[in-house]
């Protein structure tokens, strides 16, 4: 179940890399897998495999500012002026692609953390054009923490040089992350249970870097449009959502952030909202401990759908 690679040019000309898990006889479906930040598409090999096995074919790209859509010049966590809706036409350009050449498929996106909010826009602008949607590790991010790390990153997008490592704020958004998990090592311990993991990732020389504050500045002003009413609506009431998160996980704020987010959807009279918090478990469901109970759940969503 070896995947390959390609470049596709993105609507702006950006290079974006991509991979691809297609060595599925009789595929029953297709799943694209959208990353969080300061990490990329190669993580996903486990979970790529199991669906694989199921049935899905899947496909995954590295973001602008991530994996291999990095190129030489750039620097890690930067993308680009508009880059968070940048990398909302991205992840549509793959859809229309993957539609192209699978037109009788159906579409599932699955979107982790950062991917999640890329997610969560998607839909407010293409839900129609996917068969169901996964948001893992997501939560409704509108606080008055939200509003404050807008401000900071206004504040340093016009002062300092918005390609620099956003130390300041990383340390108050991921350095509190782990507050919870202070007695264990490494300070990535919020990410999950398993120290196989954690040890990867420490080595990964394309995860766990510093983003800059370009990335920031342009995430925290997404949040504000994000959860307008008005553009919520326009989110196909049909559409299959599934909301995933561990009880434990500090982005969702342990459960409430998660919650406020399933029920904001269910206002807005979507027909088929499922949320399941895991119990002990933390931010990457898919590099948990008990990932092959959570492989299977998603796998019975997918199959519920279909």
């Amino acid at each position: 179940m070896k995947h390959r690679t390609k470049y596709i040019s993105s609507l702006d000309g950006q290079k974006i890399f991509l991979r691809i898990w297609d060595q599925v006889e009789k595929p029953i479906g297709i799943v694209q897998i959208i990353h969080g930040m300061a990490e990329h598409s190669g993580r996903y090999e486990k979970f790529a495999h199991f669906l694989n096995k199921k049935g899905y074919i899947v496909y995954a790209d590295d973001h602008r500012g991530h994996g291999h859509s990095l190129t030489p010049e750039e620097v890690f966590g930067y993308i680009g002026e508009d880059g968070f809706q940048n990398i909302v036409k991205d992840e549509q350009l793959i859809s229309e692609l993957i539609k192209k050449k699978y037109p009788k498929l159906p579409l599932f996106i699955f979107a982790h953390s950062f991917g999640s909010f890329i997610g969560q826009e998607y839909i407010i602008q293409n839900s129609r054009k996917i068969d169901g949607i996964i948001l893992s590790g997501s939560a409704k991010q509108n606080g008055l923490d939200v509003k404050m790390g807008r401000i900071l990153a206004t504040i340093q997008n016009i002062v300092l040089d918005n390609k620099k490592e956003a130390k300041l704020i990383d340390q108050l958004s991921f350095g509190a992350f782990n507050k919870k998990f202070k007695n264990q090592q490494p300070t990535s311990s919020w990410l999950t249970r398993d120290p196989k993991v954690l040890e990867q990732y420490k080595k990964d020389e394309l995860s766990g870097f510093v983003s800059s504050i370009n990335f920031y500045y342009e995430l925290f002003h997404a949040f504000k449009s994000l959860y307008q009413k008005k553009r919520l609506e326009k989110i196909e009431k049909e559409l299959p959502l599934l909301i995933i998160s561990g009880d434990m996980d500090p982005v969702g704020k342990y459960g409430a952030a998660v919650h406020a987010l399933y029920e904001q959807y269910i206002q807005l009279d979507l027909e088929n909202v499922t949320l399941k918090l895991f119990e002990d478990a933390r931010h990457e469901l898919v590099n948990e401990v008990n990932n092959q109970d959570i492989f299977s759940d998603v796998n019975n969503w997918l199959l519920s759908v279909i």
